[in-house]
């Protein structure tokens, strides 16, 4: 479990190293992706998580 524990915490530090990395390399991309992707990606998550939950009970409900 501990060998588990210590390869997601490797992996977080490598792939945050990796972000801040490009992020200075690549400011303007990097403000485009914090400030317009990723509100565009969790308005996209949310809508697709509630589709996936309100279509089956539609269904069985007889409203669709």
């Amino acid at each position: 479990m501990t060998t588990l524990i210590k390869s997601i915490h490797k992996y977080e530090d490598n792939f945050e190293k990796k972000a801040e990395r490009f992020t200075f390399h690549h400011p303007y991309f990097a403000y485009f992706a914090l400030f317009i992707g990723m509100p565009i990606f969790t308005l996209i998550a949310v809508a697709a998580s509630t589709t996936v939950i309100a279509l089956p009970l539609s269904l069985i409900f007889g409203w669709g």
